[in-house]
């Protein structure tokens, strides 16, 4: 007996897919075959086990167990594509070694990306809409409507554009969220294997305890990330001064500071599109420990930190200085890439509306808006030539040194 399943978006949470996989097996549904072009999983009447099921993405065709997952009882049941299904009949308790998330952490962020991409495009598509009929609203310039039968394609291609909306927005938070789940579970995996040690963190009526009694510190430092250097320098004179960097808030830009001794430290400030587990494994491996990671999609900034004596040589996390150059170049293409289209689009609203300026017509909501964009441009504008400058000051120094 043959069942057939369709289950649209299963990649976005494989997770809860495994869980599902695992009671079919318990109800006697076999896994057969994955048609990743109708989204169906297919099943054949079997006897009911119970098994763990594994998901993995790998872009090599076909994927190969290690010898480590074979040992511990892993097998590959099917493949699709780059899609890989393994299945273990050991009791999840007894089970040592778990077939890694790399690859479908990867495939999801490029997922993201695109439909980010689409997100954004719709709108500003939208706002460029609404702030021309605004414009027209407040300029009381008379609209005529005009009956026309094709009128029927331009709601059909709003109701299009709102569904893909919608799709994309769904997409981004769901990957993101799943995302985090599956870093989550790697590094709560490797804490039970005993590969490092986790410092226990302060509740909040500690901290402000610590914080009343002069113990500990809080710094803010907004918008660090358009000149990386600049934070790290700051952070490694903070500890020269014996203000020991504790933590870092979610949002990146509270530092916490506990009142200690004056430390040697170099701080490191990295930024990666993509980040996988090998990337933290190898340094840390390499002695630098992470102080900050952001769990933003579109910022994927690590604080790496690392203890040195006196008269020691600074360490580098990257001691090519090449490498280094490239990094800097990419944060500000980067961040180019993110905020000049937002000038450019601003500019060309207030060159649309320059002429009212000019003849005074503006009223008192125009006038804000125009100000408001204004302030847009600077702001957009100063985040990207901040990172220009990042790259330039590091060409200086190192073209000086060399």
């Amino acid at each position: 007996m043959i069942t057939k399943i369709f289950r649209p978006f299963w990649s976005y949470d494989v997770q809860k897919t495994e869980e599902w996989l695992s009671s079919m097996a318990e109800k006697g549904h076999q896994l057969v075959k994955i048609n990743k072009g109708t989204r169906l999983f297919i099943f054949e009447q079997a006897e009911p086990r119970k098994r763990t099921y594994r998901i993995g993405f790998d872009k090599i065709q076909p994927h190969l167990l290690s010898k480590v997952l074979l040992d511990d009882g892993w097998v590959k049941i099917l493949q699709s594509g780059r899609w890989y299904v393994t299945a273990n009949e050991q009791p999840q308790k007894i089970i040592k070694t778990f077939p890694v998330r790399e690859g479908i952490v990867k495939h999801n962020k490029s997922i993201g990306y695109i439909f980010a991409s689409v997100l954004i495009y719709l709108t500003i598509i939208v706002m460029f809409n609404l702030i021309i009929r605004s414009t027209l609203f407040f300029q009381d310039v008379p609209v005529h409507f005009v009956e026309s039968p094709l009128w029927i394609l331009t709601y059909s291609s709003m109701g299009i554009g709102i569904a893909l909306w919608v799709l994309a927005l769904y997409s981004v938070m769901k990957i993101n969220k799943i995302n985090k789940k599956l870093i989550a579970e790697n590094t709560h995996r490797k804490k039970l294997q005993g590969s490092g040690t986790v410092e226990r963190r302060l509740s909040q009526d500690e901290e402000k305890w610590l914080m009343r009694s002069g113990q500990l510190v809080v710094k803010r430092r907004i918008a660090w990330m358009y000149a990386p250097d600049k934070l790290e320098k700051w952070l490694e004179a903070m500890e020269e001064q014996g203000l020991n960097l504790f933590r870092v808030g979610k949002t990146g830009t509270v530092f916490y500071f506990k009142i200690g001794s004056p430390r040697k430290i170099s701080y490191c400030a990295d930024y990666q599109n993509n980040t996988d587990e090998s990337y933290f494994d190898i340094h840390r491996d390499a002695g630098w420990k992470s102080a900050y990671v952001s769990t933003s999609s579109f910022q994927k900034w690590t604080l790496w930190s690392r203890e040195y004596s006196m008269g020691e040589e600074e360490p580098q996390i990257y001691s090519d200085k090449s490498h280094q150059l490239k990094h800097a170049r990419r944060i500000a293409v980067t961040y180019s890439c993110m905020f000049i289209p937002l000038v450019i689009f601003n500019i060309l609203f207030i060159g649309a509306n320059i002429h009212q300026m000019f003849n005074y017509n503006l009223d008192k909501i125009e006038l804000l808006n125009m100000i408001l964009f204004v302030i847009l441009i600077l702001i957009y504008g100063s985040f990207s030539i901040r990172t220009w400058l990042y790259y330039r000051r590091l060409s200086k120094r190192y073209n000086y040194n060399m």
